[in-house]
């Protein structure tokens, strides 16, 4: 499971991505793993509230003139959060594609973290 691992920025983001990873890593057996159809579809659910708040404190943590640092940040998230929505609607029966796709979301927020939060919260700027 990925964690977040960039120290030099923002305390607030930091602890806000601190407790997102807490959270998958706990959600990312059930996931993956589940067999009970309702007990995989409420992990789900769960990550995608929690995804949807976070990237709401993002958004309003990052208030800046840089609009085109913003803008990519927003698109960053309607993408993430569309992956999920993807992992919802898949057939309970499907644990291959599950799988697949969610490692995919994983790979992708760790980009999204690497590639656009980091740069954007890092203290150094």
């Amino acid at each position: 499971m990925p964690t977040w691992d960039h120290d030099d920025c923002d305390p607030v983001i930091e602890a806000e991505h601190n407790r997102l990873y807490r959270m998958m890593n706990r959600l990312e057996p059930v996931i993956l793993k589940g067999e009970e159809h309702s007990s995989v579809a409420r992990a789900i659910n769960m990550l995608q509230l929690r995804m949807s708040e976070h990237f709401q404190v993002e958004e309003e943590l990052f208030i800046t003139s840089d609009w085109n640092s913003r803008q990519i940040m927003i698109d960053d998230h309607r993408r993430l959060l569309n992956m999920l929505g993807e992992l919802a609607r898949l057939s309970p029966d499907d644990s291959k594609g599950r799988r697949t796709l969610f490692m995919t979301f994983l790979d992708e927020l760790v980009r999204h973290d690497t590639d656009i939060d980091a740069p954007l919260f890092s203290l150094k700027h």
